[in-house]
């Protein structure tokens, strides 16, 4: 009992940290900042521009800047040749692209697919009495579950992950992405209950470092931006994109260039001191037709008219003005906003990723993570909505993880402490939806964890050869690594 509370009180230490220890690179700068035109936003319809007599970043930006990038590379790349080498990718049939969301801080899994089988939820609800869901609809400060189908009835979603008055409250949630759960057309979403490695680490720290490199030792690169250096560009940085101040460890690369893109928050015209619509006004003078051999004044009226465009179409993106479907005042709606316009807009960006969230519940955790997993179950469904309008969501395939997962039983806080064995999503129409790792019941190890059943690596290799292309052995260090085992007995993640 003596080893179990000091054991509980080192975790609190490490947490009293956590929010220190996130995903963003923090020992490597950028080498440079570039400003993102508008016109790169609609596509370069005309080509990336050459003007006559040179200077064309000066000459091209001038009232046109949608955004800053901050560019890793080991190369200097000037402003000209990552213009030309996103409109190259973009010109080349469409390619598959990766989504990673993070869930900052462990997400308890347990709590998000319940098992509610007869020989299974009279033991997880002994071991979690004060944070349990209840066996059907919610009821008052009771959460409830909704079955998974294809499972046997013994999983379900918490409510608060399912669509509906009294769930997450929205038209879609990650039930609606799931299906039928037999991979289907309509079955969108594949479900791993319990996807970590062995031995468990249980620090934030050190377990953050392993996902974000695919191995379990600290590398200097990320499992993704390994993959960019070999099957990458050499030229553009709008390859892979943190959608964040800083780069994400996971697309830190040892070559090929990556990049950060905090915002689009400068898409506008101002004029100060006044209350007239800038925007409006530009709008109407881009609207007036230039004479037919002034080709100067035609291209400039054409980039006017396309940054107002532009700033209609991001003016949303700010938290609290969500597109429709995407729910209000979320940080995850805004960054899942900018990754559709700028997949979107077609920049040969092959990665994105995303850091959200606080999950590490130690305390009054149902009061914590449910609003966070109504977000993000109504987020995502909204995402790929948004991702279909655009005409792309089939060559979008999103990964949700965290660093852990949480003790099977709760603590006296009406929280968990670190555990292992997390809650892994893969969502997209060109996944096969469907429960595709095994639940490994209550039962747990000698320390109170769930056992894994699934190597995260695992999901990562299929990520790799299914779905990017290439080689997961020259990219994860120790593999090969077990194969996909679904519950209906297949063994793929991808149609």
């Amino acid at each position: 009992m003596t080893e179990t509370r000091r054991t509980s009180e080192i975790q609190a230490l490490r947490c009293a940290d956590c929010a220190r220890s996130d995903s963003l690179v923090t020992d490597l700068d950028p080498t440079s900042r570039i400003p993102i035109p508008a016109e790169a936003l609609a596509g370069f319809p005309d080509g990336v521009p050459r003007p006559p007599g040179g200077h064309s970043r000066r000459r091209f930006l001038l009232g046109s800047a949608a955004g800053i990038a901050s560019i890793y590379s080991a190369a200097h790349l000037t402003w000209e040749s990552i213009w030309d080498a996103a409109a190259a990718q973009a010109a080349t049939p469409a390619q598959n692209i990766v989504v990673c969301i993070y869930l900052n801080g462990g997400n308890d899994g347990l709590n998000a697919i319940v098992p509610v089988s007869s020989a299974q939820y009279p033991g997880y609800l002994s071991q979690r009495s004060n944070i349990a869901r209840v066996l059907g609809p919610s009821s008052g400060s009771q959460v409830g579950t909704t079955v998974m189908p294809g499972t046997g009835a013994t999983l379900a979603f918490a409510n608060p992950l399912v669509s509906g008055t009294g769930n997450n409250g929205d038209l879609k949630g990650l039930d609606t992405l799931y299906g039928d759960g037999t991979g289907d057309a309509g079955s969108n979403l594949a479900v791993f209950p319990a996807a970590d490695y062995t031995p468990a680490n249980l620090s934030h720290f050190e377990s953050r470092d392993y996902w974000f490199a695919g191995a379990l030792e600290e590398l200097e690169t990320g499992w993704l931006g390994r993959w960019l250096d070999l099957y990458g560009s050499a030229n553009n940085p709008l390859q892979a994109i943190s959608i964040d101040t800083s780069l994400s460890k996971s697309i830190r690369t040892a070559s090929a260039p990556v990049c950060a893109i905090a915002d689009l928050s400068t898409t506008s015209f101002q004029i100060t001191n006044t209350s007239v619509d800038a925007n409006q006004e530009v709008a109407t003078l881009a609207a007036v037709p230039a004479d037919a051999a002034n080709q100067a004044l035609t291209r400039s009226r054409a980039i006017y008219g396309e940054t107002v465009q532009v700033s209609q179409r991001v003016s949303g993106l700010g938290v609290g003005q969500p597109a429709p479907g995407y729910p209000a005042n979320s940080d995850l709606s805004s960054k899942l906003q900018l990754a559709a316009t700028l997949l979107g807009a077609g920049l040969g960006t092959r990665v994105v990723t995303i850091d959200w969230g606080s999950f590490d519940t130690h305390g009054d955790e149902v009061s914590s993570q449910d609003p966070q997993l109504s977000v993000l179950s109504s987020a995502l469904a909204a995402f790929k909505n948004d991702l279909a309008s655009r005409g792309i969501e089939q060559n979008v395939v999103t990964l949700v993880y965290s660093e852990f997962g949480r003790r099977i039983m709760s603590n006296d806080s009406l929280g968990t402490d670190h555990g292992a064995g997390g809650l892994v999503l893969v969502s997209g129409s060109s996944v096969l939806g469907g429960l595709a790792g095994e639940h490994p019941g209550v039962q747990g190890d000698q320390y109170g964890n769930l056992i894994p059943i699934t190597d995260f690596r695992t999901v990562y290799s299929a990520l790799i050869s299914e779905w990017l292309g290439g080689d997961p052995t020259a990219i994860l260090p120790d593999g090969p690594f077990p194969g996909i085992q679904r519950y209906d007995g297949g063994t793929t993640l991808i149609r």
